[in-house]
């Protein structure tokens, strides 16, 4: 079945402590996933006193080019907290996997904490793992990237293959054994403040000509491999995104492409028919209920479905909204137009509907819409979202909920190991009172990447605190490159708009020649999905902001 988690027990309770006999985990786990239908079951396998998941994250023989990781998970309830602030836990691990491994802790306010296992080619055979807490790190969630009060355990398995996972002896050890596992933390450039233009500076004083074939990529995808030649795939693919093709629309009205700004806008514009009964259907309505528009649709008929209909049971994200709204104040802005005023109050009465007040201080938008529309929200709110979020009420003047949204960021984002995005998107939003911020990975070598492209060094981040990953996130390096040109130091901004230069790559499309960016420079990491020899057309919008000085969080460009 896709997707299907089997959890095996194998003749005694999971995890103990060799410190105590009582068990440290209940034997009652609940079940995650990212995007299937699942199944847990409890059997004695192989007579082995372990614990075995059998698991399969796509059907056997998918076509998986452009399709993202997905997840399964178990979780349970910790019993003993006092434990893990005195014995590290241990275990012995044996895979049968080229997938991930992730071991992680959850706080009681939603942070969560843990430590990432590759299984490609290792722990073939049983090895003892020994794991103390300067051996996990905070991932996300929560209001802080401290870890207080863990109240679950969980084990997931993340990527895009099939295997099996053994565990056993899973305890706490009060001998304290050496671990092989490296301390996690911050790694600080040594030369972090240089003075001075270059490469080890980071800084460059003139910001280099824009590429024109750049936006001829764009172009050339919209007029060649869209429908209608409205809206874009992301990577020359099958896929629709509406946050992309929002940030292509913003890229197009940049260079003042109106009508090809237009086309995209018109796409979503059109898209409102209140009367649709087709739940799958990318429109904002579903039998007359206002319900946004779809994060995911297909391109082409596949299977049965036609053009535009939600795939990878898609959620109506509020950040996609959300930057489509942004990218129709941008246009209501830049020609004085009423043309979409409809569809921009529709969104406005939607998203504002979606706020929610937060338990302390604040509040946030909700999701959304999610999976499909199987329910509306999560129990908690989406920090990166809600950057975005602040960014369009300040826009539409609704001050009252963007600072509501404000006060809920800053007691939650207090941490240094936040994916790159809630540093860059922050100080692009808030204001040069905020580049501080950009600091963090600035000067950190986990976010922070040189790498080898065509027999030259060239610099970029990858999306989060991750040394053992050499690999660029282009997204996030035109995040950067704006966030600095626009609220810090010009020269840096500069920099690292140049370094996008680097990873342009030449396309040939329907007999033009073009360049693009792929979205990132190798598939490490996580990024299996992406195809580096094609381009992506957000790195494309990002790389245009960059070269024109533009922060599309406040709608205007840097002089």
């Amino acid at each position: 079945m896709k997707y299907s988690l089997l959890v095996s027990f194998c003749l005694l309770s999971f995890l103990s402590c060799k410190y105590q006999d009582n068990n440290y985990l209940n034997a009652n786990w609940i079940l995650q996933k990212s995007n299937a239908d699942c199944s847990i079951n409890y059997t004695n396998q192989n007579d082995e006193n372990c614990f075995v998941i059998d698991y399969e994250l796509y059907e056997k023989g998918q076509d998986l080019e452009g399709l993202p990781n997905n997840w399964v998970s178990i979780k349970s309830k910790i019993k003993d907290l006092s434990l893990i602030e005195k014995y590290p836990i241990v275990l012995s691990l044996k895979a049968e996997s080229n997938d991930v491994l992730e071991l992680k802790f959850i706080d009681k306010n939603g942070a969560i904490f843990g430590v990432k296992l590759p299984l490609i080619n290792k722990y073939k055979s049983w090895t003892n793992l020994v794991i103390y807490p300067n051996n996990i790190e905070y991932m996300w969630g929560g209001k802080d990237d401290v870890m207080d009060k863990p109240e679950y355990f969980e084990i997931a398995v993340s990527g895009r293959g099939q295997g099996k996972i053994y565990l056993k002896n899973l305890s706490f050890d009060i001998m304290k054994p050496k671990s092989e596992l490296p301390i996690l933390g911050p790694v600080i450039d040594s030369l972090y403040n240089k003075s001075g233009f270059g490469f080890l500076a980071r800084r460059d004083s003139v910001l280099k000509p824009e590429d024109p074939l750049i936006l001829g990529w764009l172009k050339n995808i919209q007029d060649f491999s869209s429908v209608e030649k409205m809206v874009l795939p992301s990577q020359e693919d099958n896929e629709i995104s509406t946050f992309n093709n929002a940030l292509v629309a913003m890229a197009f009205i940049v260079k003042n492409e109106k009508e090809r700004a237009e086309r995209i806008l018109d796409f979503y514009n059109n898209a409102r028919k209140i009367d649709n009964d087709n739940i799958n259907l990318q429109n904002f309505y579903y039998k007359g209920e206002a319900r946004g528009y779809y994060q995911y649709v297909g391109l082409k008929e596949i299977d049965g479905n036609q053009p535009f209909h939600q795939i990878r049971n898609s959620d109506r994200w509020m950040g996609d909204n959300v930057w489509l709204m942004i990218a129709y104040l941008y246009y209501q802005k830049q020609y004085q137009s009423e043309k979409y005023n409809d569809v921009i109050n529709d969104l406005k009465e939607l998203l504002i509907s979606w706020y929610t007040d937060a338990e302390g201080p604040g509040g946030y938008l909700g999701h959304g819409w999610r999976r499909g529309d199987s329910q509306l929200h999560e129990s908690h709110g989406h920090e990166e979202g809600n950057i975005d979020a602040y960014a369009m009420f300040k826009l539409m003047g609704e001050n009252d909920y963007a600072d509501s949204i404000k006060l809920w960021l800053d007691l939650r984002l207090q941490g240094k190991n936040y994916p790159l995005d809630l540093y860059t998107w922050r100080t692009l939003a808030y204001g040069k009172e905020y580049a501080c911020l950009l600091d963090i990975p600035e000067f950190d070598f986990r976010y922070r990447k040189i790498i080898d492209v065509n027999g030259k060094p060239a610099m970029g981040f990858y999306h989060g605190p991750d040394i053992n990953i050499n690999n660029v996130w282009l997204d996030g390096t035109g995040h950067i490159a704006c966030a600095y040109i626009t609220c810090g130091d010009k020269y840096r901004g500069y920099f690292y708009a140049n370094q996008m230069d680097n990873f342009i790559t030449e396309r040939n499309i329907n007999n033009k020649i073009t360049h693009s960016i792929p979205y990132t420079y190798n598939k490490t990491g996580g990024y299996e999905w992406v195809n580096p020899d094609k381009g992506f057309i957000s790195v494309a919008a990002w790389y245009i902001f960059a070269k024109n000085k533009f922060n599309p969080f406040v709608l205007s460009k840097t002089e």
